[in-house]
């Protein structure tokens, strides 16, 4: 079973809870890159043994239907390895490791994962993860994303995630993983907002702009306004690819900065132009 993704690429992966079949008949129609099928938070303790036997089979639909398939494992030692042992099992391109907070974590984790091929994702949720974010992003072999966890943190700091001022620790975790050349997913402010979608996208505009590559939904209202954010608009694409062919011309004539549009171009901004055409996906 091989499975490559390239987590970079998502603009956001929608949580799908595994304790409950009708969340996940209709999951890969909502319209977001990935699906993440959670065996943590929406699981309440006397279900996580049945939602963790659901995990391959429903892996397995969700892949056959399309989909890609990621998955959050528990963080208590009573189900972690369990969990862990069931991912490395099933068609899963990544798995989400919850409450991380040193990076001999993610190195066990990998440990566990060995039978199978899917990339490690953690998930940074307190003050003590946060400090560590470096370390972190240089664990181990497999990881490919760094989270930043507002709730949780919040949680931690016994401050409402409304109220807090999370904008350094967010934007730590978004430059420790792109450091290391990792995806980074969150936001700096919280997760839950579902009726106010253009607040909603203010904050995700906000995270794009602190270095995040996308963001994790807890509803289908969240997937429209993060694809829509993390995707470049028609006149960024038409204007980066004006950039890049001019840089071209210029270097032709022996020229490695010119202006356009009563602005300097010169490598760096051709290198941000060319991110930005990196970014438009087939949908």
């Amino acid at each position: 079973m091989t499975i490559t993704l390239d987590l970079a690429t998502l603009r956001s992966a929608l949580f799908v809870p595994l304790a409950d079949e009708r969340f996940l008949a209709k999951a890969h129609e909502r319209g977001a890159d990935a699906l993440l099928l959670d065996l943590e938070d929406s699981v309440p303790p006397e279900h996580k043994a049945a939602a963790r036997s659901r995990l391959p089979e429903a892996a397995r639909q969700l892949s056959a239907r399309g989909a890609t398939v990621m998955v959050r494992v528990n963080s208590a030692p009573e189900y972690l390895a369990d969990d862990l042992k069931a991912a490395a099992k099933s068609a899963v391109a990544a798995v989400f490791l919850p409450k991380v907070e040193r990076a001999e974590e993610v190195v066990a984790a990998e440990y566990l994962l060995a039978q199978g091929e899917a990339r490690l994702v953690a998930m940074l949720e307190s003050p003590a993860a946060v400090l560590d974010a470096v370390a972190i992003a240089h664990a181990g072999t497999r990881l490919a994303a760094l989270v930043f966890g507002s709730e949780d943190y919040c949680a931690c700091l016994g401050i409402a995630s409304d109220r807090a001022a999370l904008d350094w620790p967010a934007q730590l975790v978004a430059t420790a993983a792109r450091a290391r050349g990792l995806a980074a997913f969150g936001q700096p402010g919280p997760v839950a907002e579902i009726a106010d979608m253009d607040a909603y996208a203010r904050l995700l505009a906000r995270a794009q702009a602190m270095g995040f590559t996308g963001t994790l939904c807890i509803h289908p209202k969240q997937v429209v306004a993060a694809n829509r954010v993390y995707s470049p608009t028609k006149e960024e694409i038409v204007l980066a690819r004006e950039i890049v062919a001019a840089f071209e011309a210029a270097l032709r004539e022996g020229r490695g900065a010119f202006a356009l549009h009563g602005r300097m171009i010169d490598a760096p901004v051709v290198d941000q132009a060319r991110a930005t055409l990196a970014r438009i996906r087939a949908s």
